[in-house]
């Protein structure tokens, strides 16, 4: 059975170059990044859990823009970091990745984090992994750490869903690990299904004609929103004990906030330039004494003030304190942290787990403070 990494890699700051950049499919790329040595001369090894995020710290002026991606590559290969990247025509950061980013540039980021990660899961002998769209990058990094690995305990089934033949990702690599055995991929496509292919949307149907021992079976997800619901539903009509269930949601990019004005030109990698990681002016400021309108970031060691209405992410980002952050509307759950003292008022709660507010956790995307708190940041 899967044993966890001897060593494990501690979120920390890091600075990236781009060494390669390959095109998948028509608006999607993988960004292969190598870790360059920290201030003592270290290289960190990427021994990342296979499924987790790195986040990635861009400024826009003053302003701190950071965005979350999973690491597609897996641990076993730990000299590079690969991110695969689709680009939103709307999007900000997507966009830069996209359309400013060339190999030899630096990109700082911040990582590992996220627990949608193969080794926490602790799953069972038959996986059924099911993405959609750009869903698909956890469960290649844990596919592909199967199979660096060469398990031999688990067999893997694969259903990944596209618009199209054209949106369909690493269609040659997993022909290739399915040669290999022990894997069984499917492709589902909206539209223009070729031979061999699903026409359509998944169904319950087609899951279990795919998977007939389904109810012994650990299942991972991670795809758009309505993709989700839409496995959950079908599971729970199917009757699947929903503990062996696991998923992983960076919301709808579209309800993202960007810092007005901002274009992917105008972006630059947050502390590679000090003049643009320089804090804002103290004029623009709260005054310390307010101290009922203060947040504590206790990891930072940082007191900042705020206004009220503010969101802890807003203040965090003003204050150049990156946190991971995707849908900004407190459904997946990527910017959570943990409230030591004080009182938050959140919009929604659907990002956090069962137990976790009453256990102190927020979400900063949407979590307003309400007089003095502390958060773990």
């Amino acid at each position: 059975m899967l044993q966890p990494l001897p060593l494990q890699w501690t979120p920390t700051r890091l600075t990236l170059e781009c060494v390669d950049i390959e095109t998948e499919t028509h608006d999607v790329k993988s960004f292969h990044l190598r870790v360059l040595p920290d201030a003592a001369g270290e290289v960190p090894l990427c021994l990342h859990r296979p499924g987790q995020f790195l986040t990635l710290r861009l400024r826009h002026g003053e302003v701190l823009v950071p965005r979350s991606y999973t690491i597609a590559s897996p641990p076993s290969r730990p000299m590079l970091l690969t991110l695969t990247v689709k680009r939103d025509p709307n999007g900000l950061v997507s966009r830069y990745m996209h359309d400013v980013l060339r190999i030899g540039d630096r990109l700082a980021a911040q990582g590992p984090g996220g627990s949608f990660e193969l080794f926490s899961v602790a799953p069972r002998r038959h996986i059924v992994m099911l993405s959609g769209g750009s869903g698909i990058t956890p469960m290649m990094a844990m596919l592909r750490y199967l199979q660096d690995r060469r398990e031999t305990a688990y067999r893997v089934s694969f259903l990944h869903s596209a618009r199209s033949p054209a949106d369909l990702l690493f269609q040659g690599e997993l022909a290739a690990i399915a040669a290999r055995g022990g894997m069984t991929p499917g492709f589902i496509c909206e539209r223009d299904a070729l031979p061999g292919m699903e026409a359509g949307f998944l169904t319950r149907d087609m899951l279990q004609a795919h998977v007939p021992d389904l109810h012994d079976c650990t299942v991972l997800t991670c795809g758009p929103a309505p993709y989700m619901r839409a496995v959950r539903a079908m599971l729970g009509e199917a009757g699947f004990d929903m503990a062996h269930y696991h998923e992983e949601s960076f919301g709808d990019a579209t309800e993202r906030r960007n810092p007005d004005g901002a274009t992917p030109e105008r972006l630059r990698p947050d502390g590679l330039d000090e003049a643009v990681a320089a804090p804002s002016p103290q004029a623009d400021r709260q005054p310390e004494a307010e101290g009922e309108h203060l947040i504590r970031f206790t990891l930072s060691d940082r007191t900042a003030p705020y206004r009220p209405g503010e969101t802890i992410l807003d203040v965090a980002s003003r204050e150049g304190i990156a946190v991971p952050t995707n849908c900004q509307m407190g459904l997946c759950g990527t910017c959570k942290a943990h409230c030591s003292a004080g009182n938050v008022a959140m919009d929604d709660t659907e990002g956090l787990a069962p137990g976790e507010l009453e256990q102190g956790m927020v979400l900063t995307c949407c979590g307003r403070p309400q007089g003095a708190v502390s958060i773990a940041l």
